[in-house]
């Protein structure tokens, strides 16, 4: 996929984004109707500080990128009512005029709403590819007549969280069109055409509108889900993976999980395993806070911990500068590309940084990289989650190709956020296909909004990890079905507490 998606807490948007979400929206926006008195026929132009203005303490903003540009965007808030449910509204939707009809729009949706169990998500807009684009990211359809019984709810929603709906605007749906007065004039020369393209795969039910006016868009979870390609969701799911980095930068800075009271006991293990004596060199790949590092450093090794998260290892960084402990060295960067002409005695990469990915050849580079980083007759030890044990424990099981629905039922869970024990057979789906485990995150704590997102990772069975160890040129020299803390234990493949599988291999000399 050409594109990144991400996401941006409105409070935390800078003035050079601003100045470059404003550039967009005045440059591909729309052009004013001969309605709009002096700017008849010019673009519609929109200041930074303005758009600053539109902006409220709970709202977000999704960003697309092509080769570090911004695209496309979307401005979105989210109102809880009592008795409903949530609202999600996006109240600005912009595309690159060059980037329209590539699925830019529906995916920019779906990065932010997701498999969201949400009472209604919708926009106020003058282009009816944002319709589609909406039901194609929500899989429902809009119908005036389902809008109309909530016509007072999100007009309420609107005034609180809008600009451009007063309790003056006049809102007329009728079974035949749901439309607002916004006195936005935009000019309509276009929409003939537009109207006649979003016609091609589904009947247009939300009427005409005119100069001024918008449509009141909106779909709602209990309406029936319109059927997409599976091509289509794997699209929306992969730009949701790219989304979800953010939830692991947050999982990662709270060091509380039990899982991760075992740091000694462990750092003993990794300097026995791989045979290693103070002053020689380790580098651990994915990181997170840094926890193995400095633990390493501590009894003489020389440590370069790698993560792409820079704020879940700044504490530890400041934690051996405290402490006087040399040897300790982070580098902000990806584990699946991150470079350097050193070659350590021993790499290590533990916790799931190698199937944090769904796609398999993502996790394949990491384990390649840490392979390359080695020196001839130097260890690696990973640690990747068990299959066979979620797998023995799952309770739901679905086909994302013939029932994408069951992500909508599935249970979310703040497990990340809280203890980080993601086999909880509660939260988590498994694919029978492509054996692809899936969660809904909650995330409410930190600097950044609350949100709810898709996440999902590969777990493996013992005798795969080996394989992938070996085609990458590594002897493989033991695996263990192992428990967190207590990894000189083999336990059975499908004993409930052995959560990963353990790996030392060594590169041939």
């Amino acid at each position: 996929m050409p594109y990144d998606f991400t996401f941006v807490p409105s409070s935390l948007a800078n003035d050079a984004l601003l100045q470059e979400l404003a550039a967009l929206y005045s440059a591909h926006y729309g052009i004013w109707s001969a309605k709009a008195s002096r700017n008849a026929g010019k673009p519609v132009q929109l200041s930074p500080n303005r758009l600053r203005t539109w902006l409220t303490n709970d709202s977000k903003i999704a960003l697309a990128k092509m080769d570090g540009q911004v695209v496309g965007y979307a401005i979105a808030v989210q109102k809880k009512l009592k008795g409903f449910g949530v609202i999600s509204w996006v109240t600005q939707l912009v595309i690159h005029k060059e980037h329209r009809k590539r699925d830019v729009g529906k995916t920019l949706l779906f990065s932010i709403w997701g498999f969201s169990d949400h009472f209604a998500w919708g926009l106020v807009t003058a282009n009816p590819y944002a319709i589609r684009a909406l039901e194609k990211a929500t899989r429902r359809r809009c119908t005036p007549e389902r809008i109309r019984r909530h016509k007072r709810k999100l007009k309420t929603v609107g005034i609180e969280q809008t600009t451009y709906i007063k309790d003056a605007t006049v809102v007329d749906i009728t079974p035949a069109r749901s439309c607002i007065d916004t006195e936005f004039f935009l000019d309509h020369s276009q929409l003939a055409t537009k109207l006649e393209n979003a016609t091609t795969t589904a009947p247009w039910l939300m009427g005409l509108i005119d100069e001024g006016w918008e449509w009141l868009a909106f779909t709602f979870h209990d309406q029936p889900e319109i059927v997409l390609s599976s091509q289509e969701i794997e699209r929306m799911i992969r730009a949701s993976d790219q989304v979800t980095r953010q939830a692991y930068s947050r999982m990662r800075v709270n060091g509380s999980h039990r899982w991760a009271r075992h740091t000694p006991e462990e750092a003993r293990l990794i300097v026995e395993c791989c045979g290693l004596s103070a002053g020689q060199s380790v580098l651990d790949l994915g990181c997170g806070t840094g926890r193995h590092v400095l633990a390493l450093a501590s009894m003489g090794l020389q440590v370069t911990g790698v993560d792409y998260v820079q704020d879940a290892f700044e504490a530890t960084r400041a934690e051996a500068i405290r402490l006087n402990i040399n040897g300790v060295r982070f580098v902000e960067g990806d584990a699946r590309s991150f470079v350097t002409d050193e070659l350590f005695d021993a790499v290590i990469c533990l916790y799931d940084v190698i199937g944090s990915y769904a796609d398999q050849d993502q996790n394949i580079l990491i384990l390649r990289n840490c392979a390359r980083h080695l020196k001839p007759g130097g260890h690696l030890l990973i640690s990747v989650m068990n299959f066979e044990m979620t797998q023995d424990r799952a309770k739901h099981f679905f086909s994302l190709e013939k029932d994408p629905k069951a992500l909508s039922d599935l249970r979310p869970s703040t497990i990340m956020e809280t203890t980080g024990n993601v086999f909880d057979p509660e939260f988590y789906l498994i694919d029978s296909d492509t054996e692809i485990v899936y969660r809904k995150e909650q995330f409410k704590e930190g600097d950044q909004l609350p949100a709810e997102m898709v996440v999902r990772d590969r777990r493996y069975r013992r005798e795969e990890i080996e394989r992938r160890c070996k085609e990458e040129g590594l002897d493989v020299e033991w695996s263990r079905f192992v428990q967190t803390g207590h990894w000189e234990n083999d336990l059975g493949s499908t004993d409930p507490r052995a959560k990963e599988i353990l790996v030392l291999c060594t590169r041939p000399k």
